[in-house]
């Protein structure tokens, strides 16, 4: 068969289009000819599609080998997730104490319950109008000047996120 009807054959296997008679010459040029160079990885796979025709040997003894890794993994594994029984002991004990505890506390509460409920009546703090006037004039001075600074701290951080996102978009241009 010749080196272009090959090349023919294996494309329209690739993409599927290809019966059992294609598959089949393409099967026997594959096993009996001589084929070129850029083909010779295509020879490999498509061989090892069919049962019998691999190309390179797999070595004597690899199959129970990579069985007894297995086995060996699936044990390490079991001792690795292995339980802690005094450590779910633990857990259970914790799980009853804290249960115990949570109905205490609802207990405690449902009983305290109906005692003192209303808010405490708030009552003036000044009895000279002109010293309340300046305590809040004062109060409202420092909550401004609080303000501002973190105003201030907000913009600076601002500036900051703006340069980084900067210097990233700079790194992912280039």
């Amino acid at each position: 068969m010749k080196v272009e009807e090959i090349e023919r054959l294996l494309a329209e296997f690739y993409e599927g289009n290809t019966n059992e008679q294609e598959e089949e010459l393409l099967k026997e040029a594959f096993r009996t000819e001589e084929v070129p160079e850029h083909l010779q990885k295509d020879k490999k796979l498509f061989l090892s599609f069919f049962p019998g025709e691999v190309v390179d040997n797999v070595p004597a003894g690899l199959e129970d080998k990579l069985s007894r890794m297995i086995d060996e993994k699936a044990e390490e594994e079991q001792r690795f997730f292995h339980r802690n029984k005094a450590k779910r002991n633990w857990r259970w004990i914790g799980g009853i104490a804290a249960t115990i505890l949570v109905l205490v506390g609802v207990g405690y509460g449902i009983t305290n319950m109906g005692e003192d409920m209303r808010p405490p009546t708030p009552q003036d703090t000044f009895s000279d109008p002109e010293a309340a006037y300046k305590a809040l004039q004062a109060t409202l001075i420092e909550v401004s000047a609080n303000l501002n600074k973190g105003i201030e701290q907000i913009e600076e951080t601002r500036i900051d996120v703006t340069k980084v996102n900067q210097e990233v978009r700079k790194e992912i241009q280039q």
